[in-house]
């Protein structure tokens, strides 16, 4: 299995310049970044919460498209995005954005897109009604820009960048797809798939199955499969359950669940149990004093069900049974000091580089 890492793309730049040379020497094969606009902590919250201590502001991400073409000059990996979406970016900035990124980055560039998350778009006036048709529409001119070099029937709309860079050939798209709808445009048009949203081995299977044979369909061939997962390493699942409940703002990751698993422990939803979890909440958008009366209602269980917990053994397991589903390229979130701080990053320096070794093997 191969094996990415989500870098942190966020101001200031120092904390990337001090974890690439690390990642480098573990191996990495491959780097990412989010497009976010805001993150996942209330600014409200964020100076309680230990992760504080190495950003001033939870929301000071990077554009990741400006930052790859910084970050790019550093290694010889691949580069993508994990994800953007096609309601802020139309079709043909993708492509020439892609088409520029792929030329000037040695090792290649990515190109991670889905159909979006509420916090990005809807504080900032963009639609969120239709964002799956936003993208269906845009796969289908991205596909025609990058395969073809312009727009599907109209050879005025065209790329004047050549469509391969030499030595790493076309720039790749994956499709963060999870639904039906989003699964058959994956295999339809997706290079790669990249899901974020937990879900068991068994499900991954699944879905992967679908996407290969809408891939099939069409005469492409399978979508690699990958997932993005956010992890957490702790000296093990039970001592990060004690370190949650210790310091219970960390387990408001649990908003981001989908709301029948609140209904499934017995719980309701601030959004309601309709909630879609990490696609509809904005956390910003929640009153800080109720999130702190919340969090310590929320079971360590469904924190388990967002996140992926535990020392680097406990964690190779976990990654196991994708492996056995099909998962070729795991690209790792690292959100390690959400409790505990940087008293706890230190203490985990090598379970990364362990988890990732194993996993190699996998």
């Amino acid at each position: 299995m191969k094996v990415g890492i989500n870098l942190p793309a966020q101001f200031p730049f120092t904390s990337t310049d001090m974890m690439l040379p690390v990642y480098e020497q573990m191996g990495a094969d491959s780097y990412w970044a989010p497009d976010h606009i805001l993150g996942v902590f209330h600014p409200g919250l964020w100076s309680e919460i230990p992760l504080s201590a190495l950003a001033a502001d939870p929301d000071a991400f990077y554009d990741p498209f400006c930052y790859g073409a910084a970050v790019g000059q550093k290694m010889n990996k691949p580069y993508g995005i994990s994800v953007t979406d096609a309601t802020r970016r139309r079709a043909a900035d993708l492509a020439r954005t892609a088409l520029t990124l792929n030329d000037l980055i040695p090792g290649g560039f990515i190109l991670g897109i889905g159909s979006g998350e509420a916090e990005s778009l809807t504080p900032f006036g963009y639609p969120f009604d239709t964002p799956v048709a936003n993208l269906e529409e845009c796969l289908i001119e991205l596909r025609s820009l990058l395969d073809e070099g312009m727009m599907p029937g109209n050879p005025t709309g065209r790329m004047g960048l050549p469509l391969e860079a030499e030595g790493r050939g076309k720039p790749a798209v994956w499709v963060a797809g999870h639904g039906p709808r989003m699964l058959r445009l994956t295999g339809q048009y997706g290079d790669g798939w990249i899901p974020a949203w937990w879900m068991s081995p068994t499900e991954y299977g699944e879905k992967l199955d679908v996407v290969k044979g809408h891939a099939a369909k069409v005469g492409r061939p399978a979508p690699e499969a990958s997932l993005l997962p956010f992890t957490l390493f702790a000296e093990s699942q039970d001592r990060a359950e004690e370190m949650f409940e210790a310091e219970p703002l960390g387990k408001l990751f649990g908003l981001f669940a989908m709301g029948s698993i609140w209904e499934a422990n017995g719980l309701q939803h601030p959004l309601g149990n309709d909630s879609k979890g990490f696609i509809d909440v904005i956390i910003h958008d929640l009153n800080p004093d109720d999130l702190r009366d919340l969090a310590p209602t929320i079971p360590f269980e469904m924190v388990k069900q967002v996140l992926f917990i535990g020392n680097a053994t406990e964690l190779a397991e976990q990654f196991e049974g994708y492996a056995k589903a099909g998962l070729e390229h795991v690209v790792l979130a690292n959100l390690t000091g959400v409790v505990g701080g940087m008293d706890e990053i230190m203490a985990r320096g090598a379970d990364l580089p362990e988890l990732m070794a194993v996993l190699r093997d996998l």
